[in-house]
């Protein structure tokens, strides 16, 4: 008795949209990734969402922090830019040089050049720029010798717990909250007594990927 042939199946191919798209979104995330940055990480793109630091040419004057929620932002009704904080010219010149160490680590980790502090306006990418609004506005309203317990604290909070910080902050921005941040951090970082501090969540690799302008807007 004969056995009856049998025909060889061809393996399924992906479905076309599917790979289209993900090649899409692997096609976007590597430009973004090379994408040209200035300042601080924020990427060389027509009106992006950023914090902007202002620094006085003189010793004196304030330094403002003015976020702008680019065209985003415009499109979605929000005003085009919002002052978030001001501090003094001295009391900047306590956090500027240790904000600028941090940041320029992670960004070289990223491949992407560091950034530098200069007078008039200097850009940072929106993300980092959450993180900078936690400091500043403990800062601002904290009184000054309680500025390096409050840069320490500040210094030992993941990236994730510094957005949580401003968001709080942003939704209510008053003098008092920011007093209450500010009291808060005076503390110096917790002592927990529970040895090394162990690994951030694992959303946190992707959480921190520079550029992250895709990431949901911060209430105002």
């Amino acid at each position: 008795m004969s056995k009856v042939p049998t025909r060889r199946r061809k393996p399924e191919r992906a479905d076309a949209a599917v790979v289209d798209a993900r090649g899409a979104v692997s096609a976007a995330k590597r430009q973004a990734q090379s994408a040209a940055v200035t300042g601080f990480g924020c990427p060389v793109l027509d009106w992006p969402h950023h914090l902007k630091v202002l620094v006085p040419t003189g010793r004196t004057g304030e330094v403002t922090f003015v976020e702008d929620f680019g065209i985003v932002g415009h499109a979605a009704g929000r005003p085009d830019e919002l002052e978030r904080c001001r501090m003094s010219r001295a009391h900047w010149g306590t956090i500027a040089e240790p904000v600028k160490r941090e940041f320029n680590e992670r960004l070289r980790a990223l491949d992407l050049p560091p950034g530098r502090w200069q007078a008039g306006e200097n850009r940072v990418e929106r993300m980092l720029g959450l993180e900078l609004l936690a400091l500043a506005w403990p800062v601002s309203a904290g009184d000054e010798a309680d500025i390096p317990a409050i840069l320490a604290s500040w210094q030992a909070l993941r990236p994730e717990e510094r957005w949580w910080l401003a968001g709080r902050v942003a939704a209510n921005p008053t003098p008092r909250v920011a007093r209450g941040l500010a009291m808060l951090l005076s503390g110096g970082p917790a002592e927990t007594g529970a040895g090394p501090r162990g690994p951030a969540p694992k959303h946190r690799e992707s959480a921190t990927s520079l550029p992250l302008f895709e990431l949901p807007l911060p209430a105002a």
